[in-house]
């Protein structure tokens, strides 16, 4: 049942027929600068659902790629996304939005791994036994097609193997396509030769598996690279490495970690690299949900500032009907957590507010 009421709100709101409007007007936005954002956090310190939405209702937006995260593979076990498996109802708000995001033009993606072990390790996904790699990536392949993810981000922070990280890249894009975008989220550093927290060398990933690889989210901060300046990234581009394949990483918020770059800062280091290498990959931001600086009552400026330095005049224009509305509603008022427990309320009134972006 909890199945069949899923699909229900998913469906409805895959009724829309949204249309994205790019730089200058035109039908589709140019591949590069790419704008990605990790959404992690999900739900505030209330216990309601954060929404993604104003990152396409909001003013002067260009977001390009939309990252969940995080997903863990558990040996002996299933996936989960952060906590809970991934169709417990608190993240009805996270899938009926995500449909709606994907009509609108964004590429919403899914994050394995991060700072958690277990996912890449001999056990799962790098496991040398043929068919225990493919239980756990059945596992990965039923995610991908459950939710319609359209990527998927592969945050190796454990030992895997070299070959290991190229079987997981070639069966992804041999079971969904060219259109499957995959990226991995390499530390800065690992990219020209220093610290690495992957086990395997990029160098050779890249130079190995490439052509399946769409680009690397390198984590410019936390003592792995800087903003403040285009040295780090000079260094990424001097030991041989495009520039366009390479989106700049950057904490939304001083207390996300360290060498938070403020946007200003920022600013000036992006034009002068973009001067120097005529286009860059893009910007990443890790995270959403209190990005400065709105904070967590208005995380989307973040993105309006980072569209002002990539692409100051793209935006989004989306079709919302009164059924979708309806059933954002229903999906939101499931996702709530009340008491530490997981329940559907009626009498909480979501802080977002559906019904008015009611346009078709």
């Amino acid at each position: 049942m909890r199945t069949i009421i899923l699909a229900t709100l998913l469906a409805a709101v895959s009724l829309a027929r949204p249309l994205q409007d790019a730089v200058e007007g035109a039908n589709v936005t140019p591949a590069l600068p790419r704008l990605v954002i990790y959404f992690q956090t999900m739900h505030d310190s209330n216990g309601r659902p954060i929404s993604m939405l104003p990152l396409i209702t909001e003013k002067h937006i260009a977001l390009t790629h939309l990252i969940v995260c995080s997903f863990h593979i558990n040996s002996g076990s299933t996936i989960h996304l952060n906590d809970n498996p991934p169709d417990d109802p608190i993240f009805d708000t996270l899938w009926a939005e995500s449909e709606v995001l994907r009509n609108a033009g964004v590429t919403v993606m899914g994050m394995i791994g991060g700072a958690a072990p277990g996912s890449f390790n001999s056990q799962t996904l790098d496991s040398t036994d043929e068919a225990t790699f493919n239980r756990y990536y059945g596992q990965v392949r039923k995610l991908v097609t459950t939710y319609g993810l359209q990527g998927l981000d592969l945050d190796v922070e454990q030992p895997m193997s070299q070959r290991g990280v190229e079987r997981l890249i070639s069966r992804l894009r041999s079971d969904f396509g060219d259109d499957f975008v995959v990226t991995l989220a390499p530390v800065a550093s690992a990219l020209r030769g220093g610290s690495n927290l992957s086990g395997f060398d990029y160098k050779d990933l890249e130079e190995h598996v490439g052509d399946r690889i769409g680009f690397y989210n390198a984590q410019f901060y936390n003592g792995f690279g800087s903003m403040t300046n285009t040295r780090a990234f000079d260094a990424v581009v001097s030991d041989g490495w495009d520039p366009r394949r390479v989106v700049v990483g950057q904490l939304t918020a001083p207390e996300s970690g360290g060498q938070y770059v403020p946007i200003d800062k920022l600013n000036s280091t992006i034009a002068q690299l973009r001067d120097s290498y005529g286009e860059i990959g893009g910007i990443m931001g890790w995270e959403y949900f209190n990005s400065a600086p709105g904070g967590t009552s208005a995380p989307w400026v973040w993105a309006q500032e980072m569209t002002d330095i990539l692409r100051p005049n793209g935006r989004f224009r989306l079709s919302i009907t009164k059924e979708i509305a309806e059933n954002l509603e229903i999906a939101w008022r499931n996702s709530v957590i009340i008491d530490n427990e997981h329940k559907l309320s009626a009498q909480v009134v979501p802080n977002i507010n559906y019904t008015a972006m009611i346009n078709a």
